[in-house]
């Protein structure tokens, strides 16, 4: 079964590569205007973030986090995000917003790894590889599919007046299975994010 599902995978990256490399693309783009940004934040909102950062790295040191509810909080943002892509992607919508996500994605990415190196050095760096790239490994390819999948069926819609029903109703099958697919390795990401990534972080606690 797996090896027939990494042959379907295999298959549709090959098949749809344009797609993909015009997300990395977009993907990358965000996360160059997010570390851009970081210059452009002013000097109130940096000394907020800071001393955000520093009352959480306190709280990891002392070990006072829920693991629930850092699931609880990175499932309802990050499922929330992936049905909206389904969603949009059954209408035209999915065309604007998929490109826009994935830009802001990698903004929020970008942005997020450049303070934290800007604010405190060579810790904001060790911090945020241990905390970001993890689930990220999952995350971002997870994102870039979903994104991917949801502009596809957009298309697809925009082009499919003339198709046959049959092929229709195949299409959106596949494009269900996909999202579900695609949805799994978020949830993936999430478990790790909640439950592996903390005890990353606690174990350089002492470094940061």
């Amino acid at each position: 079964m797996f090896t027939k599902l990494n042959y379907i995978m295999i298959r549709h990256i090959k098949e749809n590569s344009h797609f993909y490399l015009v997300f990395i693309l977009l993907f990358s783009i965000g996360i160059s205007l997010g570390a851009y940004w970081v210059s452009n934040v002013s000097d109130e909102t940096k000394d907020l973030l800071i001393k955000y950062l520093n009352g959480y790295f306190e709280l990891v040191v002392v070990e006072l986090f829920d693991y629930s509810d850092i699931f609880k909080d990175s499932f309802i943002s990050n499922i929330v995000s992936a049905l909206l892509l389904l969603i949009f992607g059954l209408t035209y919508v999915g065309i604007i917003f998929s490109p826009i996500y994935t830009v802001f994605k990698g903004f929020c990415f970008g942005f997020t790894i450049a303070f934290l190196v800007e604010s405190f050095g060579r810790k904001g760096l060790i911090f945020s590889l241990v905390s970001l790239l993890p689930h990220n490994i999952v995350l971002i390819p997870s994102t870039i599919f979903l994104c991917s999948l949801s502009l596809q069926y957009s298309l697809f819609i925009l082009k499919s007046k003339n198709e046959k029903r049959y092929e229709k109703r195949q299409y959106f099958m596949n494009y269900i299975f996909s999202f579900i697919l695609g949805i799994a390795l978020v949830i993936f990401s999430i478990v790790i994010e909640s439950y592996i990534t903390p005890v990353f972080i606690k174990s350089i606690s002492s470094f940061i």
